[in-house]
Formats: structure tokens, sequence, C-alpha cells
């Protein structure tokens, strides 16, 4: 009986190691994006965005990532500094949430705004041998 409780205990608890160690690996990634957005590398931004992404700003605008990518390289939407103030992530399989908040510093058309926001993103992955993608983003001002 001792051995099967501890079995059980054992099984159990690397269970739970490992959805702590894919929240972590989506908290690194969120925050990785994050970077390439401030350093405008659009090479990294797009190849971790899936093709059918999507963008929903803290006006309420959406734009895919056939719009997004286009604005960032043209220098009329850029990132001075991000910084997390909070953030969790919740892991399912295949898909993955991040939800939190953070202090934007953008320049929008020539003019520098802080916006303090919260923002939810969802990655997901065809199977666990593939890489995490974003599949949308949505910003919320607080």
């Amino acid at each position: 009986m001792k051995k099967i409780l501890f079995f059980i205990l054992a099984f159990t608890s690397s269970q739970a190691f490992g959805q702590i160690n894919s929240e972590v690996e989506i908290l690194n990634l969120s925050n990785q994006v994050f970077k390439w957005e401030v350093e405008n590398n659009i090479n990294a931004i797009d190849s971790i965005f899936h093709e059918k992404f999507v963008v929903v700003g803290s006006d309420g605008n959406s734009q895919s990532k056939g719009q997004y990518l286009p604005k960032l390289k043209s220098g009329s939407f850029i990132h001075n500094s991000i910084i997390v103030e909070e953030n969790s992530a919740i892991v399912n399989g295949n898909t993955a949430v991040v939800y939190g908040k953070g202090k934007f510093d953008v320049t929008v058309a020539g003019k520098k705004i802080l916006l303090r926001l919260s923002y939810n993103e969802v990655f997901t992955r065809d199977d666990k041998s593939k890489p995490w993608k974003v599949l949308a983003m949505k910003a919320s001002t607080l």
C-alpha cells in the first residue's frame, strides 16, 4: 500500500512540476516577444506570430498579422519600452494563455504615449514537437 501511495504522489508531483515548467516557458516566450517588439525585430516577431494572428489594441481596433507587421516596420507605431508589472500563464495541452499588466511606452504617429495596460496573449502549437506561436493578443487600458 505504501508503494502505491508513493507512486501516486510521485506521479502527480511530476505532472504538477511539468505544468509549472510549461507555464515558465510560456512566460519567458511572452517576455521575449515584448523584447523583440521594443527592439523592432520584425523577423523574429514574424516567425513567432501564427499565420492567423490577430491583435486587438486598447482602442478596440483589431489587426491581422498582415496589417500589424507593416505598421511596426513603417515606424508609425513604436514600442519604446515595455515593463511587465505582473503576469501569469495557464497551459492546457497545446494552448496557453498569458494574462498580465504592464507599462507600455509607445510612439504613435510621432506622439509619445505612456499606457498602463492589462493584456492577454494566446499561444498555440500543433503538437508538442512544434514551437509555440502567438495566435492572439488583446490589450485594455487600466
